[in-house]
């Protein structure tokens, strides 16, 4: 069923919101592209104060609009993703709709002299034909997942504040940070990134109005512990941040990005087809281990420039040093290391492909059968489903035996961080054949 884009807005921001946030337009959008080509500027001096860039998702109407304005800022770390075709709920179309509006997107695009490998929906709305469709339209990577972190004290907000915030949680329907990872993952031939909740829109929108003229201190707040939680659990924060609220959301980036910064082991600061250029070809890295004398093994690694062993509670024969959580990072990819058990994760035939494709992808060496009473750390699960990720993770990381795995991320870094927004308008214009879904 077809629904209009101002509905669709109304069901996501409520009635009263939707009317706040058009009248906020003429604060964020001009009669021309002046008003936004300031925030961009903002924003990508505020990234290059750090070394680092954003993939921002774009509208291909807005761009055929205004090329002019956006070809100017591929020199500047910033990539573009597709951001559809037209700003519409691409959940309600058809499959064959959907091709259409994907292809006729990626043509605007290279007219214009933007490559892109990425795509993310409005509103991130999705649905898996949507997937099929993004796959055959020859996108690489897709960011339409939300995961939502419990990281905001609401004694502190007014209980309409924390209606509206609900409202957004039951519109985007996300994953639960204390339920999932916040990783890549493979969809068909597509690496799924998922972007990190509450964003700008949320913190901004919703809560903003209701903070006191504390909303800068609020987005930092937030952002900050959910950069601390994923770098603890060495996953990936996506930062939502949309160009036109950089004026709220300048310093909280900040914030975020000094902290990573300043972070050993690192954080990975990257951009979202880098992470899944990394995420699919150390899917595709190979492990080859040569036992010797019954308590010493010999392990080489094939995998794609920055790829690093990690070991613990083993003798390393090689050059080693510190790294994190009593692992020790190999200087090289192969090693030789001598242990009472076998350092990997052993696993019974009866765990399921899922289970141990998951565990695998995760940069543990798994070796499926043999004997359990050799293994420090042995998985006979014949069950396996999403919410079974974390409770696996923990269950591998939380012992303290002897372990040799790969790096999640490359060169060592601990967890991942990447910077994105959406631009699905340039002018007051922009916004308002957007809402007509043009």
């Amino acid at each position: 069923m077809r629904i209009n884009p101002v509905t669709l807005a109304a069901q996501a921001k409520g009635s009263y919101a939707l009317l706040k946030r058009v009248y906020s337009i003429t604060n964020r959008y001009g009669l021309t592209p002046a008003k936004m080509d300031r925030s961009l500027r903002l924003f990508v001096q505020t990234l290059s104060q750090f070394g680092c860039g954003a993939s921002l998702a774009l509208t291909a109407v807005v761009l055929k609009r205004n090329p002019v304005t956006i070809v100017e800022y591929l020199g500047k770390d910033v990539e573009f993703a597709v951001h559809g075709y037209t700003h519409v709920d691409y959940a309600r179309l058809s499959l064959a709709e959907q091709l259409d509006h994907l292809r006729r997107a990626r043509e605007l695009f290279a007219a214009a002299g933007v490559k892109t490998l990425g795509f993310r929906s409005p509103y991130l709305r999705r649905d898996a034909q949507l997937y099929t469709a993004i796959e055959e339209a020859g996108f690489s990577y897709v960011s339409n997942q939300p995961i939502m972190w419990d990281v905001l004290d609401f004694g502190a907000f007014a209980p309409s504040a924390h209606a509206a915030y609900e409202r957004a949680v039951s519109f985007y329907a996300p994953w639960l940070a204390n339920e999932r990872p916040s990783l890549p993952r493979f969809d068909g031939r597509l690496v799924e990134i998922p972007v990190s909740l509450p964003d700008d829109e949320m913190l901004v929108d919703r809560l903003g109005s209701r903070t006191g003229g504390a909303i800068n201190e609020v987005i930092e707040s937030a952002w900050c512990s959910i950069l601390s939680e994923t770098y603890r659990r060495g996953e990936l924060f996506t930062v939502q941040l949309h160009p036109e609220r950089i004026a709220w959301g300048a310093d909280g980036l900040s914030a975020v990005l000094s902290r990573a910064r300043a972070l050993r082991p690192p954080v990975w600061v990257a951009r979202l087809s880098e992470i899944a250029a990394w995420w699919r070809a150390r899917a595709a890295a190979t492990v080859n281990v040569q036992e010797k004398d019954g308590d010493a093994w010999h392990i080489s690694v094939t995998g794609p420039p920055g790829t690093v062993i990690l070991a613990r509670q083993v003798k390393v024969l090689e050059s080693t040093r510190p790294w994190a959580d009593g692992y020790r990072r190999v200087e090289g990819t192969s090693c030789t290391v001598r242990a009472e058990r076998r350092p990997f994760v052993g696993a019974s035939p009866t765990c399921p492909p899922a289970l141990l494709d998951f565990v695998r992808r995760q940069g543990y060496i798994v070796q499926v059968g043999g004997d359990r009473r050799r293994y420090s750390i042995y998985l006979d699960q014949p069950q396996f489903s999403p919410q079974d990720e974390l409770p696996l993770l923990a269950q591998i990381e939380d012992g303290d035996g002897a372990l040799v795995r790969l790096g999640r991320w490359p060169d060592g870094a601990r967890s991942a961080l990447s910077i994105t927004g959406d631009i699905d308008a340039l002018t007051i214009g922009d916004y308002g054949l957007r809402l007509f879904g043009k």
